[in-house]
């Protein structure tokens, strides 16, 4: 904002000797950065508006009006505006910032998370970390929210109207005797999840939804279905295909159910049994497997993306499983911790660079301070984390420039 102002500034002083006309035009521009950089939002809109109605393409102006919009609470005004300036300027980072926020204000998480994933910013490289971060959160909440809305109104569910196409992959159960395929249980769920979702005419649910759901529900934290539950998870999820199974110990050993949430009985089974040093091919089988079942046919490009491991480390495999149970539990130190021995131990395993991240700051709420939010509260909590980002940002511009300034004087 400081350095917007500033080149407002400069262009008052040019325009100054450009005539009176144009001398009126921005100084309504200069009034309003001074209202808004004081926060008197309210006070700055008339003369935003005054300045648009000569200016309507500044994208910059706009946006702005859109944020003293957002201030005051006008949620639809603030949405309105931010939403022109991306219909010209699909790209700025400003308006996709803020539109997030004034969405997430009104409890449409959905659109935040839609808006978000398009924030990039060379010159706030701190702040579009941040944002990456922050998605995370929201996905949380609007994965609690349908949740919550999918239990509260079950008994209206529809059978009939349940997705052919969509498959919810759940958490294999734990035959070991001492349950040591906890963070086997997770890491093996989201690589098959991942490599479903390479399958295009398949529509997989999100892990994330599914353990707001396990939760919801009470299933815990491993939130394991059999198949007697199945039918009920799927129609609360509206898929038709669920996966399940079972893993057990001596070499590893996958086995799979393919349930019918609409007939609510097993259509198809398999089982894979791989050494240890081969875990990594549990998610190719798995998901050839089920496409095989299901009557699939596999296009080259896809079978090719399927023969390609996530990590062949196995060690690697087993933190990305363990930081998966902290992401869950709110544990986000924790998860960020485990996402980086994993990819200490592979540095190209690509699913624990996504998830170290994405994981929320040490500052970030938990899920369940997440599940006790209003929207508003939720939007306030997620500006004020932007806010320290952006105030990082900063800080990080000056020393880099003071380092410059200090290092180009040098010589006698």
């Amino acid at each position: 904002m400081k350095k917007y102002l500033s080149s407002v500034i400069a262009i008052i002083l040019a325009m100054s000797l450009a005539g009176c006309g144009a001398m009126t035009r921005e100084m309504n521009l200069i009034r309003a950065e001074m209202k808004l950089s004081t926060r008197q939002y309210e006070d700055s809109i008339p003369f935003y508006k005054a300045y648009l109605a000569e200016n309507p393409d500044s994208p910059d102006a706009r946006s702005r009006l859109g944020f003293a919009y957002l201030k005051i609470g006008k949620l639809d005004d603030s949405i309105r505006e931010m939403e022109t300036v991306l219909s010209k300027d699909g790209g700025n980072s400003y308006a996709i910032l803020y539109l997030g926020i004034a969405y997430l204000n009104k409890g449409d998480y959905g659109k935040t998370i839609d808006v978000w994933q398009r924030y990039r910013s060379k010159n706030e490289p701190l702040v579009e970390q941040e944002i990456k971060r922050l998605l995370t959160l929201v996905q949380l909440a609007e994965s609690q929210r349908l949740a919550k809305e999918a239990l509260a109104h079950e008994k209206k569910l529809q059978v009939a109207g349940l997705d052919k196409d969509a498959v919810a992959v759940c958490y294999y159960k734990d035959l070991s005797p001492d349950k040591s395929l906890r963070a086997f249980q997770k890491a093996l769920t989201a690589m098959v999840i991942t490599d479903m979702s390479r399958v295009k005419s398949l529509n997989i649910v999100e892990r994330t939804r599914l353990q707001a759901l396990f939760q919801e529900m009470e299933l815990g934290q491993t939130g394991v279905v059999d198949e007697k539950t199945a039918p009920r998870v799927g129609r609360l999820v509206g898929a038709e295909n669920l996966v399940v199974g079972t893993l057990a110990l001596g070499s590893i050993q996958a086995s799979t159910s393919i349930i019918s949430a609409t007939k609510g009985k097993v259509f198809g089974s398999s089982t894979v049994e791989v050494s240890q040093d081969q875990f990594y091919d549990l998610p190719k089988h798995i998901v050839m497997n089920f496409a095989k079942i299901k009557g699939i046919n596999l296009s080259q490009a896809e079978r090719e993306a399927l023969e390609v491991p996530h990590t062949k480390v196995y060690k690697a495999f087993i933190y990305y499983g363990m930081a998966l149970d902290a992401l869950d539990a709110g544990k986000w130190e924790d998860a960020r911790n485990l996402f980086s021995k994993a990819l200490e131990l592979d540095p190209y395993f690509r699913l624990a660079s996504d998830g170290a991240s994405s994981s929320p700051g040490d500052a970030a709420p938990t899920p369940d301070a997440i599940a006790a939010m209003s929207p508003s509260e939720l939007a306030d909590t997620m500006d004020s984390l932007v806010s320290s980002a952006q105030e990082a940002q900063a800080e990080a511009d000056q020393a880099a420039a003071d380092a410059k300034s200090g290092g180009s004087g040098g010589g006698h």
